[in-house]
């Protein structure tokens, strides 16, 4: 039995969420049952081809989730993919890589506190952050 095809939705925060409660969406007809269904509807497709999915902060940043100078942060393992990254998602974005995209990597800070919206970082300036604001209240 094919699991249901789920079509995530997004939502500005402040704003009533679409769909269910929360109440009913934690008690799906899965958990009531006691099996565990996982469901990717992207398996069939080849790894470039799941990397193109994957970019959801763009949608987070088009849906306002980035109002009153908050940030999306993405983690990134490494130096060079998070240098990369933000280089790619910015020229896809039409960006200057500092201004609405940016990275903060050891020795390195490619960002504008007012403008930047989407910051790659790797783990390690993301704990760093963290001891700086512990409930890292710039981010979403």
């Amino acid at each position: 039995m094919a699991a249901p095809m789920l079509v995530p939705k997004f939502w500005k925060p402040g704003t009533e969420g679409p769909g269910v409660s929360i109440s009913e969406e934690r008690m799906s007809s899965a958990e009531a049952s006691g099996t565990a269904v996982i469901y990717n509807r992207y398996a069939s497709l080849s790894i470039e081809q799941q990397r193109q999915k994957l970019p959801i902060f763009k949608y987070l940043l088009e849906a306002g989730w980035t109002a009153e100078g908050r940030v999306i942060g993405v983690t990134q393992p490494r130096r060079v993919a998070a240098v990369s990254v933000a280089g790619r998602v910015a020229e896809e974005r039409g960006a200057l890589l500092g201004h609405e995209v940016g990275y903060s990597i050891r020795f390195d800070d490619c960002t504008d506190y007012h403008a930047t919206r989407i910051k790659f970082l790797t783990d390690g300036m993301l704990v760093r952050e963290m001891m700086a604001d512990p409930l890292l209240k710039k981010y979403r």
